[in-house]
This record gives structure tokens, C-alpha cells and sequence, in this order.
């Protein structure tokens, strides 16, 4: 079959790999300048020299097998490399911020892109054929298959089969007048905004811990990324917000974002003034409820949904999604 996949992210990636794997002709689109998603690295420049923050998914686990050997060649290759941070939970308390340390399950590995997230996107889209700054628009299924119109690229096709990888808010948008079924399974899914935020010290901080969980703040989680694998130079660090906060700040300028989340860092911890600082809005960052499936079908239309809101918000279900719809057509 000739298959398009929208989104080039480790769902549509994961699709790809096997579909190719069963002689499929498989064509990639994203939206995005380059491999990353919420895999991103952002890239920045400050009076301590050059910064790289991984902004979106922090770590990953590998619970499934198949997935479990995906990142094994990966770390083999040196784009995936385990990291273990020193861990806390942090919660606010009448007498300050309470730090509790905390120790990783030992079944969990934390993995990371080497040397940045984006590293491991990379390397699953080596060797596809893929057109970047893509954004799906429409589809139509005719006589001779299905055809995409993008912004850029105008209608392309006719292929066999379209798979979308993408967020269950866009999917439910695409899908709705050629595939109301599949609309509505996205249309019931819910994702979670996230502000995130990327700070640089002009020296290391004193903290005690290298990641950490915070309750009932503002803050959700704060990293030093410099403490991860292939990371080096200046002392940088990632805060995520609360969906909480998030939803309530969502159209918040980033600006005053970066401010009022710096200033909560600074308080916990002790920390000075940054050197750097900036914020990113994700808006789809995590599923709050998932389709409940691996993967939607409509035989009809021949249009596949994949992602990890079929599932649940980890790097590792993004890839069962597109693995299990793979496995499902190859049957």
C-alpha cells in the first residue's frame, strides 16, 4: 500500500518503521520545521554562552518490549542515554517548602535524547521521506484513493491509506466532515496545556536534587537539564507549570509568565536572579483522557488515528499506538 502519515513525531515514526519494515510505501508530513514535537530543543543565546533546554517530554521509560529494543539500538547508537537524577517531591507548607527525597523505581529507567530529546525523533526519521512545514488542511477519499491538501504543498495523493499522528484536538478537526466516528473518538479525548519554562544561572544551584515533583503550586516539576547525559556548559534548568495553572494563565503574555514562575522557582529554592529566561506554551502536553484504544480505524475511508491520547501521556504509548495500528494492517 501507498500510506500517508501526518505527524512525524515517535508515533507516526513508529507506524513508519514497521509499515516500511512490511513493504509499504510510507510518506511522512509535518507541520513543524523540523523532528522534535514535544521532543523539541530549544535553542538560545545569553551572556553565559550558548543554551540548549529540552522544554517538552523531560524522560522516558521503556516498560514495553518492543519498544524496550527500539531503545536499546538507539542507546546502542548513542542517541538514547539513561539518566538518574537525584529526585525530590516539593510541596508548600506553613513554614516554607517542604523537600522530601525520593529514590526511582528500579524498573524504571529514565532515558533522554542524547544529546538533546530531539536526538532520539532524529533518528527514527533517518532514512524516510519526509516534507517538513506541512500542515494537513483536508482530506478526500475518491475513486483512485485518498488525497491530502496541505498549505504548502497543495492536494497530494492519491494514497492507499492516510494515518494521522497528531493531537487529538487537530485530529478531531481534520476528520470531522470525512470521518465523523473517528472525530468524535478524538473530540472526547482531552489533553492538558502546559506552560514550560527555561532558565540559565551564571552559577551551578544548591538544591540537593536534580528533578523534582511539586504539589499544590504553580510549578509541577523543575530539572536541572544540565544534569543530563551530553549536556554541558552553562547551568540550566526546565520548570513546568501545573495544568492547573496553566489553564487559568493560558492566554498569560510569556513574558510574564517566565516572571511569575521564575519567582516561585526562586522562592523553593533559594536560587538567584537567572541569567536567561523564557517561556513556551505547549497546548497539547498531556492527556487528561484517552481514547481508550490503541489506535482508531474506518475501514471505509481507509484513515488510520494513532498518538499516545489513545492511550496515555508517555513517549513510550505514542509508540504502542503506532506499532499496534502497524501490526493491525500488516494482519
Amino acid at each position: 500500500m501507498k500510506i500517508a502519515i501526518i505527524g512525524a513525531g515517535v508515533a507516526g515514526l513508529g507506524a513508519a518503521a514497521d509499515l516500511k519494515g512490511k513493504g509499504h510505501d510510507v510518506r511522512l508530513f509535518d507541520k513543524g520545521r523540523g523532528a522534535g514535537g514535544r521532543l523539541s530543543t530549544r535553542r538560545a543565546s545569553s551572556p553565559v554562552g550558548e543554551l540548549r533546554f529540552d522544554h517538552g517530554a523531560q524522560f522516558f521509560t521503556a516498560r514495553d518490549e518492543g519498544f524496550r529494543r527500539l531503545i536499546e539500538r538507539l542507546e546502542t547508537g548513542g542517541h538514547v542515554a539513561r539518566w538518574s537524577p537525584r529526585g525530590a517531591e516539593i510541596a508548600p507548607g506553613p513554614d516554607g517548602w517542604t523537600t522530601t527525597m525520593t529514590t526511582p523505581e528500579a524498573a524504571d529507567v529514565w532515558y533522554v535524547g542524547a544529546p538533546s530529546m530531539n536526538s532520539i525523533v532524529k533518528a527514527m526519521a533517518s532514512g524516510f521521506d519526509i516534507s517538513w512545514g506541512e500542515r494537513a488542511v483536508e482530506i478526500e477519499r475518491r475513486a483512485d484513493g485518498s488525497h491530502v491538501r496541505f498549505d504548502n504543498a497543495g492536494r497530494q495523493g492519491p494514497f492507499d491509506a492516510v494515518i494521522l499522528a497528531i493531537p487529538a484536538e487537530q485530529a478531531g478537526e481534520l476528520l470531522e466532515d470525512i470521518s465523523p466516528a473517528l472525530a468524535d473518538e478524538a473530540k472526547a479525548a482531552t489533553t492538558a496545556p502546559c506552560w514550560a519554562v527555561m532558565l540559565a544561572f551564571a552559577a551551578p544551584l544548591e538544591t540537593g536534587w536534580e528533578a523534582a515533583r511539586i504539589n499544590k503550586a504553580p510549578l509541577s516539576w523543575a530539572a536541572c537539564n544540565a544534569s543530563k547525559p551530553g549536556r554541558s556548559g552553562a547551568q540550566t534548568w526546565v520548570l513546568h507549570a501545573s495544568p492547573e495553572w496553566t489553564r487559568e494563565h493560558v492566554d498569560m503574555d510569556k513574558e510574564d509568565v517566565a516572571a511569575a514562575l521564575t519567582d516561585v522557582f526562586c522562592e523553593m529554592t533559594g536560587a538567584p536572579r537567572p541569567v536567561y529566561l523564557a517561556a513556551h506554551r505547549w497546548l497539547y502536553a498531556k492527556t487528561d483522557v484517552s481514547a481508550g484504544s490503541p489506535f482508531g480505524w474506518d475501514d471505509t475511508r481507509k484513515i488510520g488515528v494513532i498518538g499516545d491520547w489513545r492511550i496515555a501521556p508517555r513517549v513510550e504509548a505514542a509508540w504502542q499506538s503506532g506499532h499496534a495500528l502497524a501490526t493491525f494492517l500488516a494482519d
